[in-house]
């Protein structure tokens, strides 16, 4: 494989336009119209800056675990990823039977999606909540509303809590309850005052958590050093701080952990087609970085910097080549 690739470097033009037009590249993303997609339009950009007679298609998936089934079994060349998902799959741990083996990195594309523990200002007044391990012994009847189930935020959430002593059944004990819902449920939910605590590896600053605070007033529970570092270990999380201010009714910094997201494929794909990806992300970065604010600081760099998953066979020669 590594032959190959340093054979396709070494040509003058690299790509032919016959060749990349006839690995016209499917990307497995998640819902349409979210981040996701947006990536999936930076990264058709990019492709078509190397070369024009290529393209990537953006195609809908439930997320991705499903990605990850999606590229064994061939329905996609790509696929997107939490992080975390990939090392649930390697370890063969829920929602997959065993190992999955043969899938790698081609790009990390995102590393500032903190987990928000996001709870209604008065609740956490009232029984003096300011961390999640607070909630282990006060009995509060928490009404929580977690991410859809089986996906790696609502993943990150129970086991996190888990860490702290609390689980689903005793929240339900104390009179709380335990909801499962996307994030446009979530935030209607929560405007209503329906719950009193969402949790979702989101951006800083996202609409939904500003449309909830508007509504009612909020603030965010801290994540305890020792369980984020945890989460890092075990799931491939980046521990985060959110800076007191980066909402007008933050008050003070929050610790917590974060979600990463990368561009994964089959260590056996096609080399032209991944030689192409990570051609256009290493000279075309800015395509990438404009889709969304949050991904403002992509670059080749930072795409190359993912840690706990193996780069597919040549992406890393790629991206360190003059």
């Amino acid at each position: 494989m590594k032959a190959v690739f340093a054979t396709a470097l070494i040509g003058a033009a690299g790509l032919s336009a016959t060749t990349a037009s006839a690995a016209n590249i499917t990307l497995c993303g998640a819902s349409p119209g979210g981040l996701w997609s947006l990536i999936g339009v930076g990264l058709d950009a990019a492709v078509r800056a190397e070369d024009p007679s290529s393209t990537v298609t953006y195609q809908t998936s439930s997320g991705g675990f499903a990605n990850i089934a999606q590229i064994k079994a061939g329905g996609c060349d790509i696929g997107i990823v939490h992080v975390g998902e990939a090392l649930i799959a390697a370890k063969g741990e829920a929602p997959f039977t065993e190992p999955v083996e043969g899938i790698g990195a081609v790009a990390l594309m995102y590393d500032k999606a903190p987990m928000h523990f996001l709870i209604s200002k008065s609740f956490a007044e009232k029984y003096g909540l300011s961390s999640i391990a607070d909630l282990k012994d006060k009995g509060a009847p928490l009404n929580l509303v977690s991410n859809r189930r089986g996906i790696l935020p609502a993943i990150l959430l129970e086991k996190s809590l888990e860490k702290v002593g609390v689980t689903y059944d005793q929240i339900k004990k104390d009179g709380g309850s335990v909801q499962f819902e996307g994030s446009s449920g979530a935030q209607e939910i929560m405007t209503d005052g329906r719950a009193d605590m969402w949790v979702n590896a989101t951006f800083i600053g996202t609409s939904a958590i500003e449309a909830i605070a508007q509504a009612n007033p909020m603030t965010l529970l801290s994540v305890p050093p020792e369980v984020s570092a945890e989460m890092a270990s075990e799931y491939g999380s980046q521990i985060v701080t959110i800076p007191a201010g980066s909402y007008e009714w933050l008050e003070q910094d929050v610790q917590t952990f974060g979600a990463r997201a990368a561009i994964v494929a089959a260590n056996d794909a096609k080399p032209e087609v991944i030689e192409l990806i990570a051609r256009a992300i290493k000279n075309h970065p800015e395509k990438i970085a404009e889709v969304h604010a949050e991904m403002g600081g992509f670059t080749p760099e930072f795409a190359a910097s993912l840690d706990v998953i193996d780069y597919v066979p040549g992406v890393a020669e790629i991206y360190a080549a003059n």
